[in-house]
């Protein structure tokens, strides 16, 4: 009897998906150190009335005070209206 010089063993049959996964993650933008770190310094209690330039990355401005820092977000008093920005859209942070 004659046996093979090799042997190799057939896998298992492959198993049916019954559902496909429809799931598309976006990865968070990361917030740079800097902006978090000039929104902390100038949301502290002696800068309350410092009017600071904001720079949008979406190309408009902001002028206005920082009321709130909440995380990574920022509330903003503007022209009378409390606006809140995510920290990841904020471009450049200047002094008026």
């Amino acid at each position: 009897m004659d046996y093979p010089l090799l042997y190799i063993q057939t896998p298992p049959p492959a198993r049916r998906i019954e559902e496909e996964s429809t799931s598309i993650y976006v990865k968070k933008e990361t917030v740079p150190s800097l902006i978090m770190h000039q929104l902390r310094y100038f949301s502290r209690q002696t800068n309350k009335d410092r009017q600071l330039y904001f720079q949008l990355k979406n190309g408009e401005h902001l002028v206005g005070t920082i009321e709130k820092l909440n995380g990574e977000e920022v509330l903003v008093s503007a022209l009378e209206q409390k606006i809140w920005l995510a920290a990841e859209s904020i471009s450049y942070i200047s002094t008026k």
